[in-house]
């Protein structure tokens, strides 16, 4: 969970934490987060992320978030 707090903190976003939920529902974050997350997690993973997992749903919260990592990195 470091390394997606270290995410948001690289995109400007240092208030989003871990205990957060619904992060895209409820707004915390938007389309254009969403996408400088995209742009971390693939500059830190040196790999793209697959369209299919580029979804709200899997950005919601840290855990959603570490989830579709799991699945994208292994993809």
């Amino acid at each position: 969970m470091k390394e997606i707090k270290q995410f948001f903190i690289n995109i400007g976003r240092a208030d989003v934490d871990e205990n957060m939920e619904e992060l895209i529902s409820e707004d915390i974050i938007d389309s254009v987060d969403m996408m400088a997350l995209v742009s971390e997690i693939e500059k830190h993973y040196k790999k793209t992320l697959k369209a299919k997992f580029i979804t709200p749903e899997n950005f919601e919260s840290f855990a959603s978030i570490k989830q579709m990592l799991e699945l994208a990195m292994k993809d």
